[in-house]
Formats: C-alpha cells, structure tokens, sequence
C-alpha cells in the first residue's frame, strides 16, 4: 500500500491589509501549478490561464457584490472581481504555502546579552623573556 498525501487547505489571512475582513479558504498549488503561475506571471498578465487556477485551488470566500450577493467561488465569480483583488489573493496563498514566518510580534522579547560581552577582555601578560644562550 502506498502513501497518499492529503491536500493542504490554506485559510488565508489578511488582517491588517486593505482587505481586512476577508476570508479565503484555498487549496495548496501542486508543483505544477507553482511552475505555471510563476511562468505566467512572468509573461503578459497571463491572460486567462491565472484565473481559471485561481478557481480550481479556491474553496471558499465570503466576497459580496455591490449589492450585497455573495459572489460564488467559480470561474464566472472571479472574473467579475478586480484583477489586483484576485492576484493579491493568489500572492498570500504562495507566501502561506511556501512556509515563510510571519514576522515576530512587536512584543517579542530581545533576548539576553551575548556571551561575548561576558568574557574578560584583559591583554595577556607579556612574555617572559628567553635567558638562553645561544648555541
């Protein structure tokens, strides 16, 4: 029996951006996903392509429309949405997945002082002089 890896869902979070509030849950990219949406960023907008991955690694979100509608998480729903609004999402799911920290709270402690500042810092003692005689 072989091993099967499950799929990773990444619950995004954009606390503190300008689009707090928003919730979106999302497949891990696979390798190959990883590798197409990097050579399509590289190219011109990419065109479609990026949108329809965007739809097959999205779960859930809770986008409204104008009116109050909440926007379906399928292919026709993110095409009716900004497209910096969708790659801002795809951005955070590549920096979650990639395992990068989130910086250290501002109340992280500093640490204690370094060894080094510990260590006597005195000059040696001066070297006995040599009372041999040559041979």
């Amino acid at each position: 029996m072989g091993y099967r890896p499950g799929r990773r869902i990444y619950n995004l979070d954009f606390t503190g951006t300008d689009y707090e509030g928003l919730e979106v849950s999302m497949r891990g990219l696979t390798v190959g996903e990883e590798l197409e949406l990097d050579d399509l960023r590289s190219t011109e907008g990419g065109g479609r392509r990026v949108f329809e991955l965007m739809t097959g690694l999205l779960q859930s979100w809770n986008v409204e429309d104008d009116q109050g509608q909440k926007v379906p998480a399928t292919f026709e729903g993110v095409c009716s949405q900004d497209s910096t609004f969708i790659m801002t999402i795809l951005t955070n799911l590549q920096t979650a997945a990639s395992g990068v920290p989130d910086p250290l709270p501002q109340t992280s402690p500093t640490g204690g002082p370094s060894l080094e500042v510990s260590i006597p810092m005195e000059p040696l003692s001066p070297s006995p002089v040599n009372s041999a005689v040559p041979a």
